[in-house]
């Protein structure tokens, strides 16, 4: 389905297909992501300007319904079975697209069958044929392409993940709809990550204040349109386990972060957490594994668990935690709690895009020195009467120079003696930090939404960074 929002990004995406299909031979190419991340529309994009056949294949749909409807729709002739309609294809085009290809599998699965038979055949006769697939279900897609008990195994010439969009990209794309302001930037970026769909909606409603358009997407009574979507992802990526890998993010989205916390949805089985928590962090990059960034990740106990998608903490955090609040008609409660709690978790969003602005600083070289690792670090120590939580919500370090940055970053408008007064506790905090103590070079920074005088905090050899130059970069 063709769309009039613009295209963004996805340049080496495209110039790999490009590469890819200019070597002539027969190809088949598999492009996977999470729903809504354009996968469609990447391909789509690529064959603009090329005659190709867009097959899309239906969940609930027989096989001779299947075949009926596409004759029908795409002036494909009508065929009795699959396996004639492959070869119909790979006879008379050159480009042929195949769109949520897992479902293929709830229709008749002997149909992968069919493809390995004819790309082996093809392949051989040395076709010039490139046949693109794609789809939303990562376990079916595993599984249908992964597995070697299944006849597509080792078949695609590369298998291509589409990742969400950068900020970068965000702000291009809400700048172009109309949101100028970088504050209401980082906010719909907090909710809404990188994923171009939800962009669109964004165009679509004309609705460019923040709160406004998350009320209407997931409060609106008559058409709340992204209520359900984080159960629609979650189905979609996981099949017939969604259950389990259901439960176990939004234990993570509660705050229960630990393996040993974790486990207690497994009857205290930390071996089979373990299990699952791998899964989602390796193969589906849902959530990450976080250490104190001076500790070796391979060793340290002090692992917590975070989810990686801004959407699905933000549907866990406020629509599923509330879901009675929907079936009991109050709209207006539910939008009373997201306006009073947005803040916190724009905060807890800026923290991830501060160690990317860092990231990106890093790599430009304009940061006073060059950093190995950034990421935030806490300990515990002897208090008064109980042990005493330290943090730092980002710490960067360079191995070789014995260099260190240590960083708060905050949400908030600080005025010039409110910097000082984070920076001098920052300070302090700095001291409980394990590493080479005694012969380390230290840095201290601060990163806010706005921040007064911020050149006054660097004369005197602080980094200080506001919103202004998230723009900028």
């Amino acid at each position: 389905m063709y769309t009039n929002f613009k295209f963004y990004d996805r340049q080496e995406e495209l110039s790999l297909l490009k590469k890819l299909t200019s070597t002539g031979g027969f190809k088949f190419i598999v492009i996977y992501g999470r729903r809504r991340i354009g996968k469609t529309r990447l391909v789509q994009e690529f064959l603009t300007d090329k005659e190709y056949a867009y097959v899309f294949v239906p969940k609930d749909k027989t096989v001779d319904l299947f075949l009926d409807e596409l004759s029908q729709s795409e002036k494909i002739p009508k065929f009795t079975g699959v396996q004639d309609l492959l070869r119909y294809l790979f006879d008379t085009k050159k480009y042929v697209f195949f769109d949520e290809f897992q479902n293929f599998y709830y229709m008749e699965k002997s149909i992968y069958s069919d493809f390995q038979k004819l790309i082996d055949e093809y392949k051989h006769k040395a076709k010039n044929v490139s046949v693109l697939v794609s789809g939303s279900s990562f376990s079916m897609m595993k599984k249908i392409l992964g597995d070697y008990s299944y006849p597509l195994y080792g078949r695609a010439d590369i298998m291509m993940k589409l990742p969400p969009m950068d900020i970068s990209t965000v702000m291009q794309i809400l700048y172009d709809i109309g949101v100028k302001d970088i504050s209401e930037i980082i906010k719909f970026y907090a909710v809404f990550g990188g994923v171009p769909k939800y962009y669109e909606y964004i165009d679509l409603l004309k609705t460019l204040d923040f709160e406004n358009a998350v009320n209407a997407m997931f409060f609106d009574q008559r058409m709340p349109v992204l209520k359900d979507e984080g159960k629609a992802v979650l189905i979609s990526e996981f099949g017939g386990e969604y259950k389990i890998y259901f439960s176990i993010l939004e234990a993570i989205a509660s705050g229960k972060t630990t393996v040993g916390e974790i486990a207690n949805i497994f009857e205290g089985k930390s071996g089979t957490a373990s299990r699952y928590l791998d899964v989602l962090r390796n193969e589906y990059e849902l959530v990450r594994r976080e250490t104190p960034i001076t500790e070796d990740p391979r060793k340290s106990r002090m692992g917590v668990y975070k989810l990686n998608d801004n959407f699905l903490k933000f549907w866990f955090a406020f629509v599923k935690r509330y879901e009675s609040y929907y079936e009991q008609g109050r709209v207006d409660e539910l939008k009373k709690i997201f306006s009073e709690n947005y803040g916190a978790f724009v905060g807890g969003a800026f923290e991830d895009i501060s160690r990317d602005f860092c990231v990106k600083k890093n790599y430009a070289g304009s940061l006073p020195f060059k950093f190995d690792k950034i990421g935030r670090w806490w300990g515990s120590f002897p208090g008064e009467d109980v042990k005493k939580a330290v943090e730092i919500d980002l710490v960067a370090l360079n191995e070789t120079s014995k260099e260190i940055l240590f960083i708060e970053c905050k949400w908030q408008e600080l005025k010039l003696n409110e910097a000082h007064k984070i920076l001098d506790i920052l300070k302090k905090k700095s001291k409980f930090v394990p590493w080479k103590v005694k012969d380390r070079v230290e840095y201290f920074g601060i990163i806010g939404r706005t921040i007064e005088d911020k050149e006054k905090l660097r004369e005197k050899g602080y980094l200080a960074f506001d919103l202004k130059d998230f723009k900028s970069q």
